[in-house]
């Protein structure tokens, strides 16, 4: 009777042991793909439109037939427009905008501060200052840091207490651009000076990109990103499985070394490129991919979610993951909803037909990339 009863325990426990080893591999499964829980997602946000004539600039208004914003040719400042850039980005769950800075009363600045942070619907949201170092410390051979203090001053009067304001660990966020060109083997006593006025800040270096990275380059930063995702992904080896791989190990790479001096990493994802109708010398890339099967629109951005943003989360940094953008339409990052109206095209208003498109395809894709934002990270 108690060998049986013995026996009935044994494979009881037994049982019991097998189904915590079925959930714990489930669990290791799930935590694979996202291992930090869910992310806080932010997006570079630019406040610079004025006039219909500088949407000339945009690759998709040479389209043989353009495709437009949802709400049409803006003014970054008209009320209208930030309401529905709000609605837009809760509809796609973002929680954040870095919004580009150039200066104290510069265009971007007035924006920010007379249009956006007192909408009656900012609350939805919160901000952070993406500072423009290109218009502020001016060539990358001979920087100069004269201004650098004096911005962080005004950026502190004028910004970092707002309620509607983006912390981390208490502290007002600023995401700096170009710090690898900036920062790296040049301007420590700007930063050091920076630190001892500025204790409170919490700064982001946009200092990742490509192989390679240092931990002694991270220390210099609360957190380290990596704004163009274009260079070190699908402009180097096109719309491919290759090149989602690629970027995903330089992220792996680049936050393992950025951890081990304490320094949190934020991953950073973008939907496609195009920049012809502004510059020369960068290929314009699809959103699609273009190596396997057939691909439909917006496949990029799913696998750079799973595979990329995803797998690298840091809860030193709350989880946060940074788009590439919301609405840089003149590089065609955007994200921000287009009407949808307008058929696919292959071609553009180029004596060739293909200057622009290099005979890609463009979807007038409408919510298309908001939602899978929203799908993809529930």
């Amino acid at each position: 009777m108690f060998h049986r009863r013995f026996r009935q325990v044994a494979r009881t426990l037994f049982i019991i042991l097998c189904l915590f080893m079925v959930c714990s591999c489930e669990a290791a499964d799930t935590n694979q793909t996202r291992p930090n829980g869910k992310p806080v997602v932010g997006v570079y946000y630019y406040p610079w439109y004025r006039s219909a004539s500088e949407w000339r600039r945009v690759m998709r208004q040479h389209l043989k037939e353009p495709q437009k914003p949802m709400i049409g040719l803006y003014r970054s400042d008209d009320p209208n427009v930030v309401a529905e850039h709000i609605a837009q980005s809760v509809r796609g769950g973002i929680s954040f905008w870095a919004v580009s800075w150039w200066g104290p009363e510069q265009h971007c600045d007035v924006t920010f501060r007379s249009a956006i942070l007192p909408h009656p619907d900012a609350g939805k949201l919160k901000y952070a200052v993406l500072y423009e170092s290109t218009g502020r410390f001016g060539r990358f051979s001979n920087p100069s840091y004269a201004r650098w203090i004096a911005d962080l001053t005004y950026l502190k009067a004028n910004y970092f207490d707002h309620p509607h304001y983006l912390r981390v660990n208490g502290k007002p966020v600023i995401f700096v651009y170009l710090t690898r060109e900036y920062f790296r083997n040049k301007g420590h006593d700007a930063l050091k000076e920076m630190r001892e006025k500025f204790p409170q800040i919490y700064l982001v270096g946009d200092d990742v990109f490509g192989a390679g990275y240092q931990s002694e380059w991270a220390k210099n930063f609360d957190a380290v990103t990596a704004y163009d995702v274009y260079g070190q992904s699908v402009g180097r080896f096109g719309g491919t499985r290759k090149a989602i791989d690629f970027l995903a190990g330089n992220y792996r790479h680049a936050k393992a070394r950025a951890n081990a001096v304490g320094t949190a990493f934020m991953p950073t994802i973008a939907p496609g490129y195009n920049d012809t109708a502004v510059r020369k010398g960068h290929p314009g890339r699809a959103r699609y991919f273009t190596d396997g099967q057939e691909s439909r629109e917006g496949d990029i951005f799913r696998a750079m979610i799973r595979e990329v943003a995803l797998p690298h989360l840091d809860p030193q940094c709350d989880n946060i993951m940074m788009v590439t953008s919301f609405n840089e339409w003149y590089e065609d990052t955007q994200i921000e909803a287009t009407a949808g109206t307008a058929p696919v095209s292959h071609t553009d208003d180029s004596e060739t037909g293909r200057y622009f498109t290099g005979g890609d395809r463009y979807v007038d894709y409408g919510y298309l990339y908001l939602d899978i934002l929203r799908e993809t990270l529930r």
